[in-house]
């Protein structure tokens, strides 16, 4: 597991670092963030009682690398990690890099 994350770590600076990573489409994000309105609520506010966070306003860069480590198993591998068991699924049907922009793209666009 150390070195798994250690590896996604090293993936995400080195895009970072060489400005590899895409800008995000807003009007395709808001089609992908469809499914994430079920936990996230619609306008990004989050739901407590099934303990998804608010993501309205919340950085592109942040959006993104939380997305990477769900998707790679960085977050909800664990059986202890019961909340991000439930997002990591979810997190495959973003399909490549750019989907993960342009979600993050829109996140970024909701009103704090």
């Amino acid at each position: 597991m150390k070195l798994k994350t250690t590896l996604a770590a090293a993936a995400l600076i080195s895009l970072v670092s060489t400005g590899a990573m895409a800008a995000g489409d807003k009007a395709k994000g808001q089609a992908l963030y469809t499914t994430c309105a079920a936990c996230h609520g619609q306008n990004g506010e989050g739901q407590e009682a099934l303990n998804a966070p608010k993501l309205a306003g919340q950085e592109e860069w942040y959006v993104v690398r939380q997305l990477q480590n769900f998707k790679t198993g960085v977050r909800g591998a664990s059986p202890q990690d019961v909340f991000g068991m439930q997002m990591a699924p979810m997190s495959q049907l973003l399909t490549d890099d750019q989907a993960m922009e342009d979600v993050a793209a829109y996140v970024k666009s909701l009103a704090k």
